[in-house]
């Protein structure tokens, strides 16, 4: 059977490794190294330089293509769907239960029945994925239930029609359990059940995993956390480009080279005086310390990790080097095939302006790259596209989608905001409450997370409410903006743009919305309608709400877009920050 998916759900929410429902079936991703060989590159220098990797665009399935992607039919469990029937089939298979159309009928009931996945799975903080052992879910009577097992799926129509309302029961020894507490955090430790160490798509592959299966809904939000790159194709990124020949030459590199072999052939950590040196050659040639280990490895092509073959990716460097071009006198008037803007007049709000630049940016390229994922959560091991495994015949590549579209550039004024910056700091319960949000991201290990301060969260807000409202004005959905933020030491400042992979990411609308009175009027609206939330008193007096509690004013109401519009799922948002309550200011307070 051949099934059709998008190339942007494979960079994010459908990538290697996750469940994806087609219909009444259930399927998993499996692996680059089983995708077939790209057939081209999508060119990105300083994304690749930094991932060390090609970036292939995902196969399609035609015929000039080389190959498609497979999918692995998941989780095997499978139960009937006559309610007469709900026979159980642990392990399905294709040749033994297979039907004219492709689809699994039960053969239980002379295939009137459609079999349907199981609704739970088990996964552990490794990344593996397995099925949810029912046969020993029940405590059997019999022995040889254990070697014929015949389950069945029972359903109470009477009680509160929670979990306990489902049972497995075995018509071998008429033993039954329900389903009360399959989720609990011990529940496959207490039936000795203990994690495979294999993915779906590769069963004859096991190895030792000592991390507990916690048993989870296909859908469950934390059963996948893909883990993505992006980057926008700026005219800075052809320019320039580092001679790491000419760093190699020279006699600094020469030393730091013969000291880092002496220690890193001992197997030991490098000492603080061996780091001091790679960040004092890194300055001086303008490159990442990152960069300079990966020289001392021995390559040019950027850094990874090499004790856990991980890439290393560094957004916020990334963000760093697309404000200094958005900043500078080139984009003023940029015209090239992937990036055309113009520097637009500043809007004006009786007078005053918080921002010192707008860019209308008719035309931009993004690419973005799957680098792989974690299960449970954000902290766990991540794993990498290739599960593992290694590509036959071609060097390391990285699945990704190149996006074209439009957008609107706000920079705001260092001064302004500094300014509120120091307003605020008169306020040390607010600097302290957040100053535990920083604790929190750092303490559990959010690392999709940037690191926590106002300056970041009053402009994320002011993000989002844009986005709300651009919605009314520019005849874009609301799933087709994304968001860029720029905050940190010398940066403060928003994108947005279109991220949509089709013909919508370039209507113009967004564009003419960028405008100076249009744009002040918009900035006005949405500012206007973030004072009052449908949800307030709640909404607003709310110590936190929202993943990790990362958000004080904040909800579906006012504040939140849709997932894939935002780069921090939703979270570092706080209308008080932006607009300013019982005293404490607010970052565009004046403007309302």
């Amino acid at each position: 059977m051949k099934y059709e998916l998008r190339a942007n759900q494979l960079i994010g929410a459908g990538g290697v490794g996750a469940i994806v429902d087609i219909g009444d079936e259930s399927f998993v991703v499996c692996d680059t190294t089983q995708w077939g060989t790209p057939s081209q590159d999508i060119s990105h220098p300083r994304m690749e330089q930094r991932l060390r990797r090609r970036l292939c665009p995902p196969p399609a399935a035609t015929r000039e293509s080389r190959g498609a992607v497979p999918l692995k039919r998941f989780p095997g469990s499978l139960f009937c769907n006559r309610p007469a029937c709900r026979r159980i089939i642990l392990r399905w298979d294709e040749k033994k239960h297979g039907s004219p159309d492709g689809k699994p009928k039960c053969p239980f009931c002379g295939h009137e029945g459609s079999l349907v996945p199981m609704r739970f799975v088990a996964a552990c903080r490794n990344g593996h994925l397995s099925d949810v052992p029912w046969n020993r879910w029940v405590s059997h009577k019999k022995d040889t239930c254990y070697s014929q097992p015949q389950l069945k799926l029972e359903v109470k129509n009477s009680g509160t029609g929670g979990l306990e309302a489902l049972s497995i029961h075995c018509l071998g020894c008429n033993e039954s359990r329900h389903m009360g507490s399959i989720t609990a955090q011990d529940s496959m430790k207490r039936i000795g059940a203990r994690c495979p160490g294999h993915h779906p798509w590769i069963w004859d592959q096991n190895a030792s995993c000592n991390e507990e299966l916690e048993v989870l809904q296909r859908g469950a939000t934390n059963l996948y956390y893909p883990v993505t790159a992006s980057a926008l194709s700026l005219e800075a990124e052809l320019q320039d480009e580092t001679d790491f020949e000419a760093i190699k030459a020279t006699g600094e590199f020469g030393l730091l080279q013969t000291m880092y072999a002496a220690v890193a052939s001992q197997g030991n950590f490098l000492p603080p005086h061996i780091e001091q040196m790679i960040e004092h050659v890194a300055t001086e040639h303008n490159v990442s310390t990152d960069e300079i280990r990966e020289l001392l490895l021995g390559g040019a092509d950027g850094p990874t990790d090499p004790k856990t073959n991980e890439v290393a990716w560094n957004e916020a460097e990334v963000l760093a080097e697309e404000w200094s071009f958005l900043k500078s006198d080139q984009a003023a008037h940029c015209r090239r095939e992937d990036f055309v803007c113009k520097e637009s007049d500043l809007p004006r709000f009786r007078g005053k302006s918080p921002f010192d630049r707008v860019l209308l940016i008719e035309r931009l390229r993004e690419v973005r790259a799957f680098l792989g994922f974690r299960r449970i959560e954000p902290s766990a091991l991540e794993v990498s596209p290739e599960a593992g495994g290694s590509f036959a015949g071609t060097r390391a590549w990285l699945p990704a989608v190149e996006i074209f579209g439009e957008g609107i550039f706000l920079s705001f004024d260092e001064d302004w905001v500094a300014d509120w910056e120091r307003r605020l700091a008169q306020y040390p319960e607010e600097m302290v409450r957040i100053g535990a949000l920083e604790n929190v991201r750092s303490a559990e290990s959010f690392w999709f997370l940037p690191a926590i301060d106002a300056r970041r969260i009053a402009i994320h807000t002011l993000a989002h409410l844009l986005m709300r409202q651009l919605v009314f004005e520019s005849g874009y959905s609301s799933s087709a903006l994304r968001e860029r933020i720029y905050s940190g030491p010398g940066m403060a400042g928003l994108l947005i743009y279109t991220a949509d992979g089709d013909s919508e990411g370039s209507l113009g609308g967004l564009v003419r919305q960028g405008q100076p009175k249009r744009l002040a009027d918009t900035i006005l609206l949405a500012l206007d309608k973030a004072t009052w939330c449908s949800a307030d008193p709640v909404c607003s007096e709310t110590a936190g709400q929202g993943l990790g509690g990362f958000n004080k004013a904040a909800c579906h109401a006012c504040c939140l877009v849709p997932e894939t519009s935002c780069t921090t799922a939703n979270t570092l948002l706080d209308r008080t920050l932006l607009l300013g309550t019982g005293g404490l200011p607010g970052l565009l307070g004046d403007l309302v």
